[in-house]
């Protein structure tokens, strides 16, 4: 099932350029996100049947769907303070916070799974080398702390609940959450056309469905680490479709000295190679550890 990983890292790589688009307050965008997501999983549920999380399982799922809200309150509003490349990548820090937490979820993590992990940060950092806003920044930051603590608690979950269970009521609790957030900041989250409820729908089916549901899946297979080191691919297509749709070009380059000639290359080519190769690490060491 390890194939799965790059189908939901492209799945969330269009979200940001998917929000950006939509004509809509970044909180209400949030709440319909979570609802519309919310909405699925119970649709599904009721076709194939839907065990809710009980006891010490069910605390867990709802202090996930708390930390679920906080990211996307966070997140989504930083998305139009800051660059793409900027908000993708500082939100994707969450797997060096995943490290730390990883002895304590009782995972193995190797030199290796360690090395690959921070190379692929480096590298994702690299790509997004281009000026932002310092309070876009902050909040992308805050998105990926409250990141890291949702998919640690998810593992745990996990463990021992089935993955529509758990986001019925991670999800259905994040939406809760949003809207009550909303309604308190008095935020517009009704009035809106056709066209933005459609835009919410797409977001919730896409990087919200194809991407976050299919994470939570994996956790029940795999590390937490690997599943948060993967998500540092976001920045890669986050950042190129960025630049196609919406003519956001990261800047700077890097001179060296090759047999005496100077070559200049693009950081955000050098950073999609680094990523990609940390995260090549990484999952080759997944694939090893859970043999």
């Amino acid at each position: 099932m390890i194939w799965l990983l790059p189908l939901g890292v492209l799945a969330i790589s269009s979200a940001s350029i998917l929000i950006r688009l939509t004509p809509a307050d970044p909180l209400a965008t949030a709440f319909w996100r979570l609802a519309f997501a919310t909405s699925i999983v119970l649709a599904m549920g009721a076709v194939k049947g839907l065990e809710l999380p009980r006891g010490r399982d069910l605390t867990y799922s709802l202090l996930s769907g708390v930390f679920l809200a906080v990211h996307f309150l966070s997140w989504i509003p930083s998305l139009f303070l800051t660059t793409v490349a900027a908000s993708t990548t500082l939100v994707n820090i969450h797997p060096i916070v995943m490290l730390l937490l990883s002895r304590s979820l009782g995972e193995r993590i190797n030199r290796a799974t360690a090395a690959g992990v921070l190379a692929a940060t480096v590298g994702a950092i690299l790509i997004t080398f281009s000026p932002g806003g310092l309070l876009g920044d902050l909040l992308a930051a805050v998105g990926a702390l409250s990141f890291a603590a949702y998919l640690a608690i998810g593992r745990v979950v996990r463990a021992s609940v089935g993955t529509l269970g758990y986001v019925a009521v991670a999800y259905g609790t994040a939406a809760l959450v949003s809207l009550g957030v909303g309604l308190a900041l008095h935020i517009n989250l009704v009035n809106y056309d056709w066209h933005t409820f459609f835009m919410f729908l797409l977001i919730a089916s896409i990087p919200m469905m194809l991407g976050h549901t299919v994470f939570n899946y994996l956790l029940g297979r795999y590390r937490a680490v690997t599943i948060a080191a993967s998500t540092l691919g976001e920045p890669i297509g986050a950042t190129l479709l960025a630049a196609l749709v919406l003519g956001e070009r990261p800047t700077g380059t890097a001179v060296f000295d090759i047999f005496g000639v100077s070559v200049a290359l693009p950081l955000q080519a050098i950073g999609i190679v680094v990523t990609l190769l940390g995260l090549f690490v990484v999952v080759l060491e997944e694939i090893k550890v859970s043999r």
